[in-house]
Order: C-alpha cells, then sequence, then structure tokens
C-alpha cells in the first residue's frame, strides 16, 4: 500500500444521484398543480414575445425614417412600442398573480408534508434532535426549498425563453454579428457550474449554523425563568455570540465566493456587449455589410436584453445553491425510518371486555441508540385493573418500561402482550385509544383549559367536563377563574401552578376515560397539600383501571397491589409493601432510607388516601 488517497468512484456517483434525486422530488411538488404552472409559463412566454418585439419595431421605426425621411413612422413606431410596453405588463400582472398563488400552494404542501412526518415519527428520534433545529427545517428550510423551486424554475425558464427567442431574432438580422453576442456564453457557462458544485456545501453549512443558533433562542426562550433565577444572562449572551459568530463566518464565506462569482460573469458580458459595438460600428460604416443604423440599434437593445437573462441564470445559481442544501435538510426528515411502524393488518384491542387490560412483559431486553442496554431479559405482569408500582433508582429502567407498554419504543428482544396480543401487531389508534399519561412534568397548549380537557374526547359535553374536573379536585380553581373553563392559559399552560397543571391534565385523563393509565412521577414537583389533592384525583382515576405507577417516593405507592423493584434493567423483586418489607432486602432497605429523612406524619399524610 502506498499510503496515496484515491478518491471514490462510488461515492462520487452516490452523491450525484442524491443531488438530482433532491431536485426531481423538489420539482413533484411543483408538478401537482400542473394548470397553475403552465399558465406561468405561457404569461411569461406572452410577455417575452412582446418584450423581444420592442427592438424590433424601433429598428423598423429607423430604418424607415432613414429610408423615407418621415416623420409620420416615428409617431406610429411610438403607438404600436407603448402598446408591446402595456401588453407585457399586463401579461406580467398575470403572471405574478398565478405565481403568487402557486407559491403558496406548494409551500403549504411542502410544510404540511414535513409537519405530518414530524408527528408520526417515535420519540427516539426527538431524542436526538433539538426542538429549535427541527423548527428552522419547517420554517427556513422550506422556505429556502420554496424560493429555489418556483423562483428558480419560473424566472430560469422565463429567462430559457428570453434566450431562445433574442436568440433567433439576432441570427436572422444578422448572422456574423450574433455569433459575437455569444462569445462570453461558454465562459458564463463554465464558471456557472463550477460555482453551484462548490457553493452547495457552503450553502449547508449556513443552514446547519443558522439551525443552532435557532435552537439556543429557543431553548433561552424556554429557560428563561432558570437563566434569571441563576444570573446566567451572561453565559448565554457568551453561548449566542459564539453562534452567532459562526452563522456570520459561514455567511461571510458563502457570500465571498458570490462576490468573486457575480462581478467576474458581469464584466464577461460586458466585454461581450463591447465586442458587439466595435465589429457592430464597423460593419456599419462598410457599405458592402448591408447593417444599417437601424438594425444596430436593435441589436444593441437585444444583446442587452440577452445578457440579463443569462445573467440572472447566474444569479440563480446563488439561490438554487441554497434551496438545495435546505432541500437535503428537509428530505431528510422526510425520509427518517419510522421506528415504531403500524404493520399491515393491525389488529384492534376488543373494547366490549369489561376484564380490563392486562400487560405482560416476556423475556424483553432494550438498548437506546449508542447506549448500553437499559432492559435485559425483562419479565413482568401488569395485572387488570390493579396498581403496579415501578420502584427502585433512578436509571433502573422504570421509565422505559412504561414507554414500552405505551410502545413509545419498540423492544430490542422479547414482547410485550396487551392482553395477549403483541403491542407490535395493535393499530397504533387502538392502542392510544387504552392510554392515558400523566407525566411528572404536564404539557398544556396554548388555549383554553375546555381546549386542554376535550383533546381525548371532543364530543364531551359541560357536564362530562364538570365532572371530571371535579374528581381531579380542580372544578374550584377552575370555577373560580375569570372565564371559568373559557380561561387562556398560555403556552405550556404558563398562566396556572404546578399542582393546578397537573389536575388539569389529571381530569384530561378522566374525561379520555382509558381502560390503562401510566402514572410518572405525578405528584413529585408538588408541595405536600397540593400534593394530597392530586393524589385524591390519582384515587379516582384508578378506579377500575389498569394502572402503572413510576415512583422515587415509596410513601406514594404504599397501597398498590403490587410493587415490582427495578434494578439495572430487571425486577429483584416484587409482591405488596408488607410481603416486600418481611423479605428484608432492596424494597425494605430504600422504605428505612426514606423513613430516616421524611416525618413518619407526612409519610401518613401521603398514603391515607391511596
Amino acid at each position: 500500500m502506498n499510503g496515496t488517497t484515491q478518491s471514490n468512484p462510488s461515492a462520487k456517483n452516490n452523491k450525484k444521484d442524491k443531488n438530482q434525486n433532491t431536485i426531481l422530488r423538489v420539482s413533484q411538488y411543483l408538478f401537482r398543480y400542473k394548470a397553475l404552472f403552465s399558465c406561468t409559463l405561457l404569461f411569461a412566454a406572452s410577455m417575452t414575445l412582446l418584450e423581444i418585439s420592442v427592438p424590433i419595431a424601433i429598428q423598423s421605426i429607423f430604418d424607415e425614417i432613414e429610408g423615407s425621411g418621415s416623420i409620420e413612422a416615428l409617431w406610429q413606431g411610438i403607438v404600436i412600442i407603448a402598446l408591446l410596453y402595456i401588453g407585457s405588463e399586463v401579461f406580467n400582472c398575470l403572471r405574478i398573480r398565478v405565481n403568487n398563488t402557486l407559491e403558496q400552494k406548494v409551500l403549504l404542501d411542502m410544510r404540511s408534508d414535513l409537519h405530518s412526518q414530524l408527528l408520526r415519527l417515535s420519540v427516539g428520534f426527538y431524542d436526538q434532535r433539538k426542538s429549535g433545529e427541527l423548527a428552522s427545517r419547517v420554517i427556513e428550510d422550506v422556505a429556502a426549498v420554496e424560493r429555489a423551486l418556483l423562483d428558480g424554475t419560473e424566472q430560469g425558464l422565463g429567462a430559457l425563453l428570453k434566450i431562445v427567442g433574442i436568440s433567433t431574432a439576432l441570427f436572422l438580422m444578422q448572422p456574423t454579428l450574433a455569433l459575437c453576442v455569444f462569445l462570453p456564453v461558454p465562459i458564463l457557462l463554465v464558471v456557472g457550474i463550477l460555482y453551484s458544485k462548490r457553493s452547495r456545501t457552503v450553502w449547508k453549512t449556513v443552514r446547519e449554523s443558522a439551525s443552532d443558533l435557532n435552537s439556543l433562542i429557543v431553548e433561552d426562550i424556554q429557560g428563561n425563568r432558570l437563566i434569571q433565577s441563576f444570573g446566567l444572562q451572561e453565559r448565554e449572551k457568551a453561548r449566542f455570540a459564539v453562534k452567532a459568530e459562526d452563522l456570520k463566518e459561514k455567511n461571510i464565506k458563502a457570500m465571498f465566493r458570490w462576490a468573486y462569482y457575480s462581478p467576474a460573469t458581469t464584466l464577461v458580458t460586458k466585454l461581450g456587449f463591447l465586442s458587439i459595438v466595435a465589429i457592430g460600428g464597423y460593419m456599419v460604416f462598410q457599405s458592402d455589410q448591408n447593417l444599417s443604423i437601424g438594425t444596430l440599434i436593435a441589436f444593441f437593445l437585444l444583446a442587452n436584453m440577452l445578457y440579463q437573462p443569462i445573467a440572472q441564470l447566474h444569479g440563480l445559481n446563488h439561490l438554487l445553491a441554497a434551496g438545495r442544501a435546505s432541500g437535503e435538510r428537509v428530505f431528510e426528515i422526510l425520509d427518517s425510518p419510522i421506528e415504531v411502524p403500524e404493520y399491515p393488518k393491525a389488529k384492534k384491542i376488543d373494547e366490549s371486555s369489561d376484564q380490563g387490560i392486562r400487560i405482560e412483559f416476556k423475556n424483553v431486553s432494550f438498548q437506546y441508540p449508542e447506549r448500553d442496554a437499559v432492559l435485559s431479559d425483562l419479565n413482568l405482569i401488569i395485572e387488570p385493573k390493579k396498581i403496579t408500582a415501578l420502584v427502585g433508582h433512578t436509571g433502573a429502567g422504570k421509565t422505559t418500561i412504561a414507554n414500552l407498554a405505551m410502545r413509545t419504543y419498540d423492544v430490542s428482544s422479547g414482547t410485550v402482550y396487551i392482553s395477549g396480543i403483541d403491542i407490535r401487531e395493535l393499530s397504533h389508534k387502538s392502542l392510544n385509544e387504552q392510554i392515558g399519561y400523566v407525566a411528572q412534568d404536564p404539557f398544556l397548549f396554548d388555549g383554553t383549559i375546555r381546549d386542554n380537557l376535550i383533546l381525548g374526547k371532543p364530543e364531551a359535553n359541560d357536564t362530562e367536563i364538570y365532572n371530571a374536573l371535579d374528581k381531579a379536585s380542580a372544578l374550584e380553581f377552575v370555577q373560580a377563574l375569570p372565564q371559568g373553563m373559557d380561561t387562556r392559559i398560555g403556552e405550556k399552560g404558563i398562566r396556572l401552578s404546578q399542582g393546578e397543571k397537573q389536575r388539569i391534565t389529571i381530569a384530561r385523563v378522566l374525561l379520555k376515560n382509558p381502560p390503562f393509565v401510566v402514572l410518572d412521577e405525578a405528584t413529585a414537583s408538588v408541595d405536600t397539600i397540593t400534593e394530597k389533592k392530586i393524589q385524591q384525583a390519582l384515587d379516582n382515576l384508578a378506579n377500575q383501571r389498569t394502572v402503572l405507577v413510576i415512583a422515587h417516593r415509596l410513601s406514594t405507592v404504599k397501597k398498590a397491589d403490587h410493587i415490582a423493584v427495578v434494578e439495572k434493567g430487571r425486577v429483584i423483586e416484587a409482591g405488596s409493601h408488607q410481603v416486600l418489607l418481611d423479605k428484608n432486602q432492596t424494597y425494605a432497605k430504600l422504605w428505612q432510607y426514606q423513613s430516616d429523612w421524611i416525618p413518619e406524619k407526612v409519610i401518613e399524610s401521603r398514603t391515607e388516601s391511596l
């Protein structure tokens, strides 16, 4: 081996195929609206035809004046040119209106497809990405792709139409002089291709840096209270400055390329125009060349019109390079695999049975990407209409078990059964209808309390809603609000306390009325008095349902029907509270440890309602 690095032809071909595939896929959005697109091209072609006719009309005017000396030809020509200008702008108006409609339709389609894909993707996808970066792709990258697609296509095709039309007119007028016009074209093509290849990578890094900056801004907005309470303003300013500086430098690098490319192409076109002046002027003075002043003037005007679309095509290179880079980022999400797919002929859970939901983990192992195994050969049964609690140290695998029971993830090996059916064989809709989830950090949408309550049952009437609020110990504080259930609560329920948000979440699950409920540290972030109210609400929620409770504070699960102690991804002991105390093993030690630093009266207040 000589140590010489060799290029990989296969890698180059794959990159080329990827670029072509991106362009083709983006174009498919345009082809959905063939009628609008065709109208845009028709209006652009009509406008171009009338614009090209203006120099030809000017040629006729000067030739007529030169030949006859009649002033009438001038006035007639001016009227004709005015009509050509008016007609051209009428078609331009129609083109803009149709193109803008097409633009917004394509933009909506792309954003809708991307948003729908984001809703389909599993939690595992979001574990590896920042929310601000994803938002940047939906808003900014889609806009960049749309600009490249619509502006690139409409302006690009319009420019090509002008080039073809003007070229035809030039060669019909004077073939020899027309060749002079096209002398710069090969140079422009080579320079344009080189710029396109080299700038796409640069623009992709610009989009990535912009996404990083967006992620930081979103993070700072969401964590503003923490930033203020810890005095982190200067730290965040420094972080922002680093990322903003990085974006600035990459933008400058991208624009430096444009700074060389744009003037170079302009200079080449001006040199071409200069050649027309020199050669055309010489031909006018040579009587045997048969070139009139009117023809030379028309040539000047048409040549100038020709170089405009050529320059426009090179300007679009800048836009297309950014658009292709953004297109790759958009399609990266659209092509992301659905990690928790719905299989063909998915089954439904029998809702007519009153036996309740039974969940069984059989030899289940699970591993997050690029991490050690979290669960290893786990066996666990969650009995129907019973309360099963998972306890253990942080990182033992409790939340992972709950996630697998809700099929947030798929197991690495083994099987999770829901009432005897492999959970992977159930339809997403059927499974989700059976599950209610109350998280430690409740999530509420920006809207009214009513809006958030009826998510699981849109058809619920006021009586049902009030009943759910009452059982969730939330009716009193909701009725005390200015607009009651129609009070707007802000983003993530910012206008409510933590305990109030938690009780709204419980009421939402009560209204949905699922047979299986997961409680993930539902009382961990509230004071003792609020916890007692929430615990009463949880008791109402647990009635006649299969309940899985994740708990760090053992006092909250003392009266659970079944307690499983999880350690290093396995259930190491299980039973009722008293049975586990009698065993005097891990659970008993945890209980004793917590009892040593939690006053007995507090423990009693936490367990008396369970």
